[in-house]
């Protein structure tokens, strides 16, 4: 039988004060000391990064989860881990690198030094310059990682650019894989970096190809618009913009030799899995048509990148073989 109770119950709930019935109040925090240590945070990681380091927490965490306080993680599909798994292959964790850069303004390289417009296309060396700069920060910072845990090579290698536009110049640049141990493959220098997948990695090492390290070719090319080509963009008539095809050609040729020399540093016989990119953006060209329109030229951002590998003598599968995705010969 249920009996229900109506009202404030006895006699000393009805007298109780309301303050009795609440839960103590939270202890008081100081203000002023937690923003002291955040700044004292802040402050200790801007000096480590500063100095080629990782931040003071970025250490902790990993050794936290080397000493088991913390599970790894990693971006492996369950196929992945499992044909890693077959091959003595053993996931550590995952690993990041990032890096927010500046860069220069392009905008009045249209002109030259003598205040003369440019009359040719042509690369820009400090935002090209840039570009690498920027990734290579990223880079680094995961192989730091990588090679905290004891890692001798990261697969699965993804590096993303993010949030850049000419009018503000700051671009972010994100890297991010998983630390895996290959057990009878030599310590390396630095742990080898590939964007082949988990699966992929194994695949080629079975077939006699050693995964070396990133290749990776960019180019920030400025594409002039001429007269022909205004012309040509007023014309009612089906035409191939010939100029910027040949803009389109000259970047991709930039950094395709820049990809070519990056496989000779690693001595490298060829290039898997790699991703082509291609960005192109409107410029103002700072020259005005007879009507007053102001004449768009263009800026063409290509970047190449993937994984260099070296035949090796041993371990090769006869059933398996490895072609290069680009023709570095072009």
């Amino acid at each position: 039988m249920f009996r229900f109770h109506l009202g404030l119950g006895s006699h000393e709930e009805k007298n109780r004060k309301p303050d009795d019935r609440n839960s103590p109040p939270p202890p008081k925090l100081d203000l002023a000391a937690l923003k002291q240590a955040e700044m004292e945070r802040s402050r200790k990681s801007l000096d480590a990064l500063t100095h080629g380091h990782l931040p003071p927490n970025v250490v902790e965490r990993i050794h936290s989860q080397q000493a088991g306080d913390l599970p790894w993680t990693s971006d492996l599909t369950v196929n992945e881990w499992l044909a890693l798994r077959q091959y003595k292959i053993r996931p550590l964790g995952q690993v990041m690198g990032s890096s927010f850069y500046q860069v220069g303004y392009v905008g009045p390289s249209s002109y030259n030094t003598f205040g003369g417009y440019y009359t040719a296309s042509h690369e820009l060396q400090g935002p090209t310059q840039a570009l690498y700069e920027g990734r290579r920060l990223a880079i680094n910072r995961l192989e730091q990682e990588a090679a905290l845990m004891g890692a001798n090579a990261v697969v699965g290698v993804h590096l993303e650019k993010k949030g850049f536009s000419q009018a503000d110049g700051v671009v972010e640049y994100v890297c991010y894989g998983t630390a895996v141990r290959v057990e009878g493959l030599k310590q390396p220098a630095k742990p080898v970096l590939c964007t082949v997948s988990g699966q992929d990695f194994a695949r080629l090492m079975v077939a006699g190809h050693l995964p070396v390290g990133l290749a990776l070719g960019a180019s920030f090319y400025y594409l002039r618009t001429d007269w022909w080509d205004a012309r040509q963009e007023r014309s009612w008539y089906n035409q191939e913009m010939q100029h910027f095809t040949q803009g389109v050609y000259s970047a991709r040729h930039l950094a395709q030799k820049k990809l070519r020399e990056d496989l000779q540093r690693f001595g490298a016989t060829g290039v898997v899995g790699a991703e082509f990119e291609m960005h192109v953006e409107e410029i103002e060209g700072g020259q005005a048509s007879g009507e007053g329109e102001r004449i768009m030229d263009h800026i063409i951002e290509v970047v190449m990148l993937g994984t260099a590998v070296e035949r090796v003598e041993s371990g090769v599968h006869p059933d398996l073989s490895v072609t290069g995705v680009f023709d570095l010969r072009s």
